[in-house]
């Protein structure tokens, strides 16, 4: 099991950051993903494995000005 964002969600071999994101719903916004503390930017999703019991935090891309 892996917790993203407080909710437990079920852990596969080989998992990634994009693999888990498809499986989610309105993650849209989500341009950088804390992965067990350490930050992982979008372009990094796909070659970032996720391991069992990671801690996943999800954080929306935010403008000003």
């Amino acid at each position: 099991m892996i917790e993203v964002d407080g909710q437990k969600i079920a852990w596969s071999e080989h998992m990634t950051l994009t693999t888990l994101l498809k499986r989610l719903e309105n993650v849209e916004f989500c341009s950088v993903v804390r992965l067990n503390g350490k930050l992982v930017s979008s372009p990094k999703f796909s070659e970032t494995r996720i391991k069992d019991n990671s801690k996943i935090e999800l954080l929306p891309l935010v403008a000003g000005g």
